[in-house]
């Protein structure tokens, strides 16, 4: 029992220092959004155009030549809320893959809506507010 307990920690710590591995800083993603709807991709183009901002990791062009995909997950949605007069709100969250397709990193869900803190543009914003909680966590 005990050589069983002892082989799933080595296991999984050497999971865990091959995801920070490629996670370090100077190493090389590519961003991954599959959807052609334009708020899709304008939020996209903010999320890229943040990680670039920040600087930690080398965002490059095709996913052979990166360390790690980022698949950005963004839905679109329209109508007025509690939060908001109306306009597209946006949904966005990532997910962090190894060249083998297996997840090793999920964020939370960011939802924002129009209004006047953001300049009433929640594309950009729901993208500055993932970038924000993925540079908290890999720095």
């Amino acid at each position: 029992m005990k050589t069983l307990i002892y082989l799933l920690l080595f296991v999984t710590s050497a999971t865990f220092s091959q995801s920070d591995e490629l996670f370090k800083k100077g190493n090389t993603a590519y961003v991954e959004s599959s959807s052609k709807n334009e708020n899709v991709q304008e939020t996209a183009n903010a999320f890229v155009e943040n990680l670039r901002e920040w600087g930690y990791w080398k965002l490059v062009s095709d996913s052979q030549s990166a360390d790690f995909i980022i698949k950005l997950d963004v839905e679109a949605s329209k109508g007025i809320t509690a939060t908001s007069w109306g306009g597209t709100s946006i949904a966005s969250a990532a997910k962090f893959y190894d060249k083998n397709n297996t997840v090793l990193w999920e964020s939370d869900t960011y939802r924002v809506s129009p209004n006047g803190t953001n300049g009433f543009n929640a594309k950009k914003a729901s993208a500055r507010k993932l970038v924000k909680a993925i540079e908290k966590k890999f720095k």
